[in-house]
C-alpha cells in the first residue's frame, strides 16, 4: 500500500511507499519499503527499507533498523542506528551504536554517543564519536561560503573521538585519545594522545602526537565484533 500524508498520524501496518510532508507521527509497528521525509517525522522506532530525506527532519526516539539512508536534512536517533549504507548531506546523530554493514558517506555532521562501525567512513565536515571502528576513515573539511556567511561554525569545528581502530586513516583536525591504524595521514593540527601500530605516518607537520606505540593488542579488535 502507498500512502501520502501532509500532517497527521500513520497507523501500524505494512506500506510500500510513504511520503510524509508537514508534521507526521508514525506509530510503532509501521514497516515500509521506502519512507520519503519531506517535513518533520517523529516515531518511537523505525524498521524498513530505504529512508529518503528531502530537506526533512526525522526524529526517532528508539532504534532505527533500515536498509539505506539517503538524501539531505537532519536525522536524530535516540537508540541504535543500523543500516547497510548511509549517504547523507546534513546532520546525522545517533545516541546508541551506529552500525553500517557497508559504507558511510556524510557531508556535514556525524555524531554518535557510543560506537560507529562501518566498512568505510568518509566525512566532509565534523565527526563526534566515542569509538570508531572501520577499515578506512577519511575526514576532510567542508568548504562552503554559506557556512561563514551564516555563522554555521558547528560545520567547521574540530572532530573528536576517544578511540579509532582502522586500517587506513586520513584525518583533518581530529582530536583523539587513542588511534590504532596501519597507515595514517594527519593534517590541520590533529591532536593524538597515543598513536599505535602505524607502519606509515604522514602529514602536513602540524599534528601533535604525544606517544607513539609500535605495538598494541587493541589493533586486533574486529570491526564486526562491535
Amino acid at each position: 500500500m502507498d500512502l501520502r500524508l501532509s500532517d497527521g498520524r500513520i497507523a501500524a501496518g505494512r506500506y510500500r511507499t510513504i511520503v510524509a510532508r508537514g508534521h507526521t507521527v508514525i506509530d510503532p509497528g509501521v514497516v515500509f519499503d521506502t519512507l520519503v521525509v519531506a517535513g518533520v517525522v517523529a516515531m518511537v522506532g523505525c524498521r524498513g527499507g530505504t529512508v529518503e530525506c528531502r530537506a526533512g527532519r526525522m526524529v526517532c526516539t528508539g532504534d532505527m533498523d533500515v536498509r539505506a539512508i539517503v538524501g539531505y536534512g537532519e536525522i536524530h536517533v535516540s537508540g541504535r542506528l543500523s543500516c547497510r549504507t548511509l549517504r547523507f548531506v546534513g546532520v546525522v546523530r545517533a545516541d546508541g551504536r551506529l552500525v553500517c554493514a557497508r559504507d558511510i558517506a556524510v557531508d556535514g555532521i556525524l555524531s554518535n554517543g557510543r560506537v560507529i562501525s562501518a566498512a568505510s567512513v568518509t566525512l566532509r565536515g565534523v565527526l563526534e564519536s566515542a569509538d570508531v571502528r572501520t577499515d578506512t576513515l577519511s575526514i576532510e573539511p567542508l568548504h562552503s561560503m554559506m557556512l561563514t556567511r551564516h555563522a554555521m561554525g558547528e560545520y567547521t569545528a574540530s572532530s573528536h573521538a576517544r578511540t579509532v581502530v582502522g586500517g587506513a586513516v586520513r584525518v583533518h583536525a581530529l582530536t583523539c585519545v587513542t588511534l590504532h591504524a596501519d597507515a595514517v595521514e594527519l593534517s590541520e593540527r590533529c591532536r593524538i594522545e597515543r598513536l599505535c601500530n602505524a607502519s606509515h605516518v604522514a602529514g602536513d607537520g602540524t599534528a601533535d602526537v604525544s606517544l607513539f606505540c609500535p605495538t598494541c593488542s587493541q589493533t586486533h579488535l574486529k570491526r564486526r565484533g562491535v
